[in-house]
């Protein structure tokens, strides 16, 4: 977004990332979780982090996305109190659970001194942090709503041509590797799959162990790169985005977040299937997005697919509302509010 902006770029990890490679120890976790709840105190990761930010001449530091830069944004304030401090939120929280949510909002509150500035990437979300996450304590916090996107070279270069199948289809970019230790509740799709496919709608996903049954309408792949995947993308009738919010005690991660595959999915100029119930966040980013197919149920969600001539007029204008979505449209807005946060401090 930056970058054709001439806006002088540089990239630092967070400590987490930057020390990964040392060995964990009962003493090293117990530093990390003081350091969580008060700041970052490695030296060497602090050395490091000053000495590069003093060399580039830095006046702001954007961090992403979640909870984990907070204590590297405390120790950076402190020690450079004139860097404005920018945390950009494209998910939060990420717990779906109470405990891990009340966990996740009071290290935001702790930290929302040490910070400058928030990037939201929906006005749901942005609501949900003034209201529920900060209240008076994030008065003093200017914001901007970036709507997330990938860069233009990311976008399918050829429309579709061939359709992957002649009758009702859905890709679904979400994960299926489900013994993954990074997987949670709300990424086990199996039971919408399931209803999917006795509803005689093919279900195209990448293969996996867990999904792997042998149903006739099920059309597993294999894994793509990002390229790849949005190239192949506007074969199919619709771009799945749904999670399964039925495992999940706390839904709020689901409706505040944009998630990745919902960029991939406008990338690509298909159009964009999504449950009627919850998802805000999603639906607020889809707002201009003339290629939706909003369903109550499974069977609503096939009859809607059935209709060939419809999907085909929703094909032709998803593919024309790609350049809605690309990260340079968003440049201009994202550098404003940048130079209105150095203004600010020299004022």
């Amino acid at each position: 977004m930056l970058a054709i902006q001439q806006v002088k770029l540089s990239w630092l990890p967070d400590s987490i990332s930057a020390l990964e490679g040392r060995p964990r120890s009962r003493a090293g976790r117990l530093r990390r979780l003081v350091d969580q709840l008060t700041h970052t105190r490695d030296r060497e990761f602090l050395d490091r982090t000053c000495r590069h930010l003093d060399e580039q001449g830095t006046e702001i530091v954007i961090a992403y996305w979640g909870t984990r830069p907070l204590a590297d944004l405390k120790a950076i304030k402190q020690l450079r109190p004139h860097i404005k401090i920018v945390l950009m939120v494209l998910c939060f929280p990420l717990a779906l659970d109470t405990p891990g949510l009340k966990r996740q909002h009071w290290f935001m509150r702790r930290a929302a001194s040490s910070i400058d500035g928030m990037l939201y990437s929906n006005a749901y979300m942005q609501e949900y942090f003034e209201r529920q996450v900060f209240g008076r304590g994030g008065a003093h916090l200017k914001s901007l709503i970036l709507r997330p996107c990938w860069p233009l070279s990311y976008q399918a270069k050829t429309e579709r041509r061939e359709p992957a199948s002649n009758q009702p289809n859905l890709i679904y970019v979400g994960r299926t590797d489900l013994s993954h230790r990074t997987v949670h509740a709300a990424d086990d799709l199996r039971p919408l799959m399931a209803e999917i496919l006795d509803n005689q709608i093919e279900l195209h996903h990448v293969r996996s162990p867990e999904t792997t049954d042998g149903h006739p309408y099920r059309r597993p792949f294999a894994p793509l790169d990002q390229a790849g995947l949005i190239a192949t993308m506007a074969a199919h009738d619709a771009s799945l985005i749904a999670y399964n919010a039925a495992a999940c005690q706390r839904t709020e991660r689901l409706e505040l977040t944009v998630p990745d595959r919902l960029l991939t999915s406008v990338a690509a100029g298909v159009p964009v299937a999504i449950p009627a119930e919850g998802y805000t966040g999603a639906k607020q980013y889809l707002a201009d997005y003339p290629a939706v197919l909003v369903f109550d149920s499974v069977p609503d969600l096939k009859r809607q697919l059935s209709d060939r001539q419809c999907i085909r007029e929703m094909h032709e204008s998803a593919w024309k509302a790609r350049n809605l979505y690309t990260a340079e449209k968003q440049g201009d807005t994202l550098a404003e509010f940048l130079a209105t946060l150095i203004a600010n401090a020299s004022v």
